[in-house]
C-alpha cells in the first residue's frame, strides 16, 4: 500500500510539472490545414513543365481504380516513360514531406510496383525501387470536376 502511494504521488507529480510547462512554453499542438475553415496546403507539381497527360473522368476513374485493385502481398511491375517536359521528382517516401533526391529527366523509362500505390497530398505515389518514389498521377481541383494528369506514360499497365 505505502508503494502504491509513492506511485500515485510520483505520477500526479510528473502531470503537474509537465502541464505547467507547455503552459509556460506555450506548447498547443500545429494545427491541422482544413481544421479552422482554412484551405488546405497547396503543394507545387511533382512533374515539371507540359508534357504530362490530362485526362478527364474516364482517366481519372483509371487511376484511381489502382487503389481498388492493389495487393500489397505482390508485385506489379508496370514500365512507362516519364512525360514532364523538366522531369519528374524522386522522393524517399510517398509525399511531398519526403526529402527529393533527384529528378526524372523526360522520356525517363521507369519500372514502378502500381501494388505499392499511396493517395496522398494529391498525388498517386509508386515505389519505383526500396527507397525511392514517384507521384506518377496528380489528382485534379477539388472543384466538382472529375480529372488528373499523368505524369508516367505506362505500356503494360
Amino acid at each position: 500500500m505505502h508503494v502504491g502511494t509513492k506511485l500515485g504521488v510520483v505520477l500526479v507529480a510528473t502531470t503537474l510539472v509537465s502541464g505547467a510547462l507547455s503552459a509556460v512554453a506555450g506548447a498547443a499542438p500545429p494545427p491541422v490545414p482544413g481544421q479552422d475553415g482554412s484551405a488546405a496546403v497547396q503543394h507545387e507539381e511533382e512533374g515539371h513543365g507540359p508534357g504530362a497527360i490530362e485526362v478527364g473522368p474516364e482517366g481519372a476513374a483509371r487511376a484511381m481504380n489502382r487503389l481498388l485493385v492493389r495487393d500489397e502481398e505482390r508485385v506489379r511491375l508496370c514500365d512507362g516513360v516519364v512525360l514532364p517536359a523538366d522531369g519528374l521528382n524522386v522522393r524517399t517516401g510517398p509525399g511531398v514531406g519526403y526529402k527529393k533526391v533527384g529528378v526524372l529527366a523526360k522520356g525517363s523509362k521507369v519500372r514502378t510496383d502500381w501494388d505499392s500505390i499511396q493517395r496522398r497530398d494529391g498525388f498517386l505515389w509508386v515505389r519505383l525501387n526500396a527507397t525511392q518514389w514517384i507521384a506518377d498521377y496528380m489528382l485534379g481541383a477539388d472543384d466538382g470536376a472529375v480529372r488528373g494528369k499523368w505524369y508516367v506514360n505506362y505500356s503494360n499497365c
